[in-house]
């Protein structure tokens, strides 16, 4: 360690080796980085990574487990300004989605049969089906594409579009969360900090939806499915109440409304992401 009393130790004239901003503590109050120099020796090296992935490790499991045990806590947090000690809510919400999507390749939410030209997606008791006309996929044949080709093409296509359109339903649901808190003192941003958390929660609840066994082709929902859309809706109530206030009533109200809107808007994403693949592959 760097002794207090040497001229290169910080509060004694030393500069920020990445920004030559003059040190005042163990951190540089500009950009952030560790005052101290980078590591001469492998040892030391091993030293410093260990360090920031333990630092790391321990952000986002405290992250994970606020998120998960204490419904509005982490938006509630964000919002009176004690940011440090958790994961950004963008990087959240993106680490989410991408489990999401690893979990969707062991068991994809959207199908296409390549038999009955029919296309299937749900998300727990979320679901939108139809069947493409005989008509629509003749022009397949003429360019030598075989459904079971096109069948692999149009999952991959829909899941490369899936992204964008759910970052949009995000925005969106913030935009519907203004309209019933306008009064909330942290604004738009403020709705979208709350649904990036929310859908971070939904996310990972349908991780868990996908590692449960599958319902047989044309079952309806069961009980899980019901369980699963309780604790969803059961969640966003206590999570509205911590983050805006207000009566349980009102807030039961507005839960019952908004949990209804998201799904909806989960529909239209789905939706969205069929209708762009098929104009795109057709």
């Amino acid at each position: 360690m760097t002794d207090p009393a040497e001229p290169g130790a910080p509060g004694n004239g030393a500069a920020c080796e990445n920004c030559a901003t003059v040190l005042v503590g163990a951190f540089c109050h500009a950009c952030g980085q560790a005052a101290e120099p980078a590591a001469a020796s492998v040892r030391a090296f091993a030293g410093q990574a260990a360090a920031d992935l333990t630092s790391l490790d321990s952000r986002l499991l405290r992250t994970v487990g606020t998120l998960v045990g204490r419904p509005g806590r982490l938006t509630r947090e964000y919002l009176d300004g004690r940011r440090v000690r958790y994961t950004q809510p963008l990087q959240l919400y993106l680490g989410a989605a991408a489990a999401f999507f690893f979990v969707n390749a062991y068991r994809p939410f959207l199908t296409f049969d390549p038999r009955t030209a029919r296309v299937v997606s749900s998300l727990n008791a979320i679901g939108v089906s139809g069947t493409v006309s005989r008509e629509s996929l003749a022009p397949l044949a003429g360019r030598g594409i075989s459904m079971e080709l096109f069948r692999e093409r149009f999952e991959a296509t829909v899941t490369g579009y899936l992204p964008a359109f759910l970052v949009a339903s995000v925005l969106l649901f913030g935009l519907v969360l203004h309209l019933f808190h306008r009064r909330a003192p942290a604004g738009y941003v403020g709705h979208v900090v709350f649904s990036l958390h929310w859908s971070a929660f939904f996310l990972l609840l349908m991780i868990a939806d996908r590692l449960l066994p599958a319902r047989a082709p044309g079952e309806l929902p069961g009980l899980t499915d019901a369980v699963i859309a309780l604790i969803a809706s059961v969640y966003l109530g206590f999570a509205l109440h911590r983050v805006y206030g207000g009566g349980w009533l009102p807030t039961v109200l507005r839960t019952v409304c908004l949990y209804l809107v998201y799904q909806v808007l989960l529909s239209i994403w789905m939706l969205s992401a069929i209708a762009l693949a098929f104009t795109v592959l057709l």
